[in-house]
């Protein structure tokens, strides 16, 4: 056994709400409520197996288990915390027109502070079938316990010598002895403005723009070691660790993006179809990257060009989908064309090593599937995702994160995939 860890979260909440008819032009809803959360982690240690060199040093082999090596005793973590929270939220219809909204909500945990954040909403229905709508708000997000907690530790060999590498937790003697602070809360602040257009029953128009700004968010840094800071890695080595990354608090990021979606409800050959697309353009962009003084002028290795790309281009910047229902007596079809736009990742070697970034071409899919009513309490449905087989861009499996030629990026890996589902409602 490697050992593990596990995570357990109650949440009790109280929430009142009450419409009150012409207190505030047409009338005014007051909720208003209050939360009581409790969270534990725990990393609990592996046998001696799953950790020791029982080969020892020379003898070819890794320490420990292959893969993933054991949790030992000095990763055991047993963190608890609690948190208490209460808000109210009023929302105003001044008239036929005209509706808006404020929010309010403190927040106080046992282990970082308390916070407050709001909410600024309005919309107004410029014509009957014409809504525009925006909003402004704060945001904040606790460091989890995972962040603040988790520790691993297992050997590596690097040019045929073993290293110790960590990931250390925050407050614990790794980190302190590095100068990493201690973790904080990401603050956001985010402004939407949108607008629905329904010029009939049957069409449905949605356009919606959002702005997004986050301050110290918390990233995994890279290694440090001889190699890019032996000032650190000597007092590293008081601890008897050749290697080691923390979560730290040290990225500003932008994302901007435009939310479309449009549906049409109509007949054909007299059967029903349903038409809908949705479509998402995005951006995101690291601002500043703040280090912690002990590590100024190392931004490069707290975040590589890798991680930062995995931040501004984990996910395509464009996705689009274009479905179709159809309904024909007991048999309804449902198709959907999905496009993913395309993404540029870091690899393990980097671009300073003369290895170029894995780059993955824009690609389309699509899926289908059949569905047959037998009753009102029993359907089969049967078809395919990614029906044509399409498969993300090939790259060099020595610099993938899955030693793969290419990994899980717009879509799945797998190509195409077939089903049956029978439902049965008792």
């Amino acid at each position: 056994m490697r050992g593990g860890f596990s995570f357990q979260q109650n949440t009790t909440n109280f929430d009142v709400s009450r419409y009150f008819e012409g207190l505030v032009g047409d009338g005014l809803n007051v909720a208003f409520g209050a939360e009581y959360r409790s969270e534990e982690y725990k990393i609990f240690a592996g046998e001696p197996g799953s950790y020791i060199d029982a080969d020892g040093v020379g003898f070819g082999g890794a320490a420990g288990s292959q893969g993933f090596p054991g949790f030992q005793p000095g990763d055991v973590v047993d963190a608890k915390r609690h948190s208490k929270a209460a808000y109210i939220d009023l929302e105003a219809d001044l008239n036929a027109r005209t509706k808006v909204q404020a929010a309010v909500r403190y927040e106080d945990y046992s282990d970082f502070g308390s916070t407050t954040t709001g909410k600024l909403g309005a919309s107004f229905r410029l014509k009957e079938d014409v809504l525009l709508r925006g909003s402004a708000s704060t945001g904040f997000r606790a460091p989890s316990l995972q962040q603040a907690y988790f520790s691993s530790t297992f050997t590596d060999f690097i040019s045929g010598a073993p290293v110790d590498v960590v990931l250390a937790p925050n407050g614990g003697p790794v980190a302190t002895l590095a100068g990493i602070p201690k973790l904080k809360e990401e603050k956001s602040r985010s402004f939407t403005l949108g607008t629905t257009w329904t010029p009939s029953q049957a069409v449905s128009v949605t356009a919606d723009l959002y702005h997004i700004k986050i301050k110290d968010r918390i990233v995994l840094s890279g290694r440090f070691d001889d190699s890019n800071y032996p000032a650190l890695a000597a007092k590293l080595a008081t601890l008897g660790v050749g290697q080691a990354q923390f979560f730290v608090n040290s990225v500003d990021t932008t994302t901007k993006g435009l939310d479309l979606t449009a549906s049409h409800r109509g007949e054909l050959m007299g059967n029903k179809l349903t038409t809908f697309l949705a479509a998402n353009f995005s951006k995101t962009d690291v601002d500043a990257i703040h280090a912690p003084a002990s590590l100024a002028g190392f931004e490069d290795v707290l975040l590589s060009e890798r991680e930062r790309l995995f931040i501004e281009q984990g996910g395509p910047r464009r996705k689009a989908t274009l479905g179709f229902d159809y309904v024909t007596g007991a048999w309804e079809t449902d198709f959907k064309i999905i496009h993913f736009g395309p993404q540029t990742l870091g690899t393990f070697s980097g671009t300073a090593a003369g290895v170029p970034n894995q780059h993955y071409e824009a690609k389309t899919s699509a899926d289908l599937s059949f569905t047959y009513t037998i009753n009102k309490n029993i359907k089969f449905t049967f078809g395919g995702t990614n029906i044509f087989n399409v498969h993300p861009t090939p790259q060099d499996p020595n610099e993938t994160d899955n030693g793969f030629k290419y990994e899980s990026v717009q879509f799945g890996l797998n190509g195409a995939s077939y089903f049956g589902r029978l439902h049965v409602r008792f």
